[in-house]
């Protein structure tokens, strides 16, 4: 096993482009900090040894054949590195790992301000949320109650915990009393990441402050309704209330008056709190047939004139009783007293602003009914703009648009409704009490992201002028604006890709709805830390793991991909093979292919089981070897000759030898014994062997 440091100085080394066949499973990981992963490295080649280094760290591991590892994640900054070494020369890659750490902490609250907010006026809320990573897949959403106002992202390139504080501009109007407000903060990293957001801990309750304003100005009330005299209104803070009426000896203080105990006539009421003052004005009527003592006995037709700057207007002014004359007073179109029960006032070109005209009536005493009069006037012009802006929007930045309505009356009947394409976005009421026109200028507050470009804001001016106005309410709409919203590039699909060989990196399959940015990101390629020319076609050795990165002017977003160049096979064969005898069949060439090629041996035709192939000398002849995948057949003819197994002849000449001589040596022994039976005899004189006497001395 090689050392450490040895590894990774043979790290430097660096093959020919797209040598390095490494591939990770998962490709890439996601991590919770002090959480621990397992991956898996292989290679799609051949190799004499793999080894995975977790950088910063003692954890190394070597293998021959693909390698898995789990390892604990304490630093930022780790690298997990799977090299591959071969013929004395070495690659690597490293795995792509995202570690991330939910926030400590997320918190809500307003700038510079204190205490109760006064609607139409604007605010900032910040939101703060703490040692957080990777703040560039961070999410921070605000929300008011239910309903999400905006959201915000954030470009910064950092892997380790930050703090980052976002802001919210928001101009609270009457509805937003208690309303609460909250934002969350949720990293964005797929199925691995987290799946919840982390919420701010306490809404924010904003109290908001506003006037009074009724519904409507005047209303009018029939004697006989047992009915109350409400002027109540919503405000905060609470109103007070004063009653003014030529009828009443003293002032009154309370919100109601009971019609029963009144007096037929005006009854005007003030509600009164530190923003402002609204007036609405009660006439109380009797019934034609009840006695009109103390009332003034005219009935107007209708009771309220809603008429058009410049347009025509009439109303009658029917005497209930006899009399002694009855008129019509106005600073235009006056009529004269007379005797008659009906009088009308007409006005051809009605342009009297401020006009209060009233039907008079002598009978035992003289007494006045007046005509409430709303002029209005639609206005000249309608347009939308955006403010302090040109050229197009930054998706997350927030923007300000205006409408401006010019020349319109009355402004207190007016609503300017802000629409993005059909859906109502907001409206804007004005409590200002005037009868000439005025031009406004409401604004809108928004936050555009990646899905409103193209978007189409306009606004409308309405005027809403009730049963006795037109019977659809005029309203005048602006010009559309279209706005080009600018967005970070983002790859929604980095899948692993198979392409054939002579393929180029312009071809992976990349669609419009796959990657996505403003401006239209451009696509480069990395492999091995490396640019690429993504327009030369890939060879079968450029199999590995890429880097596909799509950038625009906001910034870059890049994926690792695993690619496989697919090519057909090949087969490295020579003419002639030489097998030994009786042992298992070996392919005699060398085959090449992605994917693996599959293998097959033929002979005249016939298909060989060569997996169970023992081979005798008689098997000798010409073989068809045959490889195959999804991209292609190759084959090639070898003449295969089948080799006698050397020590099995041996063996057999010497086991004949042994024979020979054997039966050599039987036979001579049989020859022997046969001489033996027959027999062979010396005969010799006997005198020579007779026995002679010996002498006393010796011989003689």
């Amino acid at each position: 096993m090689l050392l450490l440091q040895p590894l990774i100085g043979l790290l430097l080394i660096s093959l020919a482009h797209g040598d390095c066949p490494i591939l990770f499973s998962p490709v890439y990981v996601v991590v919770e900090y002090g959480k621990s992963f397992s991956v898996n490295c292989s290679s799609t080649g051949e190799t004499d040894q793999f080894g995975l280094s977790w950088e910063k760290s003692n954890e190394t591991i070597e293998n021959n054949e693909d390698i898995f590892i789990s390892v604990n994640v304490t630093d930022w900054e780790r690298t997990l590195t799977c090299y591959m070494y071969s013929n004395e020369a070495l690659c690597s890659q490293n795995l792509p790992v995202t570690i991330y750490k939910t926030p400590d902490n997320v918190s809500i609250s307003i700038v510079n301000h204190r205490g109760p907010m006064i609607a139409g006026q604007q605010y900032e809320l910040q939101c703060d949320v703490h040692d957080v990573a990777p703040v560039t897949e961070l999410a921070v959403k605000w929300y008011k109650g239910q309903t999400l106002l905006d959201q915000t992202t954030f470009t910064e390139d950092s892997k380790t915990p930050v703090n980052v504080n976002t802001t919210l501009l928001i101009r609270p109007d009457r509805a937003d009393d208690g309303a609460q407000y909250r934002c969350e903060a949720q990293l964005d990293l797929g199925e691995d990441g987290p799946q919840y957001p982390t919420k701010s801990l306490e809404a924010l309750s904003a109290e908001v402050h506003y006037k009074p304003k009724h519904s409507s100005s005047t209303e009018t009330i029939i004697q006989k309704d047992v009915v109350t005299l409400n002027c109540t209104v919503k405000a905060n803070p609470a109103p007070v209330y004063i009653w003014y009426s030529d009828h009443l000896k003293e002032e009154i203080s309370s919100s109601v008056l009971q019609s029963s105990t009144l007096s037929p006539g005006n009854y005007t009421c003030n509600a009164t709190n530190s923003l402002g003052t609204d007036t609405k004005v009660f006439i109380i009527k009797s019934e034609l047939h009840l006695s009109v003592e103390n009332q003034c006995p005219v009935q107007l037709n209708p009771q309220r004139a809603v008429v058009r700057y410049n347009g025509s207007v009439a109303v009658n002014c029917s005497a209930l009783v006899s009399h002694k004359g009855i008129g019509w007073e106005a600073s235009e179109g006056a009529v004269p007293k007379t005797s008659n029960s009906l009088i009308i006032w007409r006005v051809s070109h009605l342009t009297e602003w401020d006009i209060q005209p009233f039907c008079y009536i002598n009978y035992e005493r003289q007494c006045q009914v007046e005509l409430p009069v709303i002029i209005y006037k639609t206005p000249d012009n309608v347009s939308i703009s955006i403010v302090n802006h040109t050229g197009p929007m930054i998706a997350g930045r927030q923007y300000e648009l205006q409408c401006d309505v010019h020349d319109v009356a009355p402004v207190q009947y007016l609503t300017v409704k802000w629409y993005k394409g059909q859906t109502l976005l907001d409206q804007t009421t004005f409590t200002e009490n005037s009868k000439t026109p005025v031009n406004v200028n409401p604004t809108l507050l928004i936050r555009p992201d990646r899905d409103d470009d193209g978007a189409q804001y306009w606004c409308e001016a309405q005027l809403d002028l009730g049963a006795e106005g037109p019977q659809h309410p005029p309203k005048e709409t602006s010009a559309h604006i279209n706005i080009t919203v600018y967005y970070a590039p983002n790859i929604q699909f980095c899948n692993s890709w198979s392409p054939l060989t002579g393929t180029s990196l312009d071809s992976y399959p990349l669609n419009i709805n796959s990657v996505l940015g403003n401006p239209r990101p451009i696509i480069s390629w990395r492999h091995k830390a490396s640019s690429v020319n993504s327009s030369l076609p890939l060879t079968k050795f450029d199999s590995g793991q890429y880097e596909i990165i799509a950038s625009n002017v906001l910034s870059n977003f890049s994926c690792s991909i695993n690619i496989t160049v697919e090519y057909p096979p090949e087969l490295n064969c020579s003419e002639n093979y030489e097998v030994k005898e009786k042992t298992l069949f070996q392919f005699p060439c060398i085959a090449d292919g992605s994917p693996k090629p599959k293998l097959s041996l033929r002979k005249n035709g016939n298909i060989i089981q060569h997996e169970l192939f023992f081979p005798n000398w008689t098997h000798s002849g010409q073989y068809q070897v045959i490889a195959e995948n999804q991209r292609g057949t190759i084959n090639s003819t070898v003449t295969i000759n089948i080799l006698h197994d050397s020590l099995n002849y041996f063996a057999i000449v010497a086991l004949v030898l042994g024979l020979l001589v054997f039966f050599l040596i039987l036979v001579v022994i049989v020859l022997l014994l046969r001489r033996n039976k027959r027999g062979h005899y010396d005969l010799q004189s006997v005198k020579q062997y007779e026995m002679q006497p010996l002498g006393n001395g010796g011989p003689a």
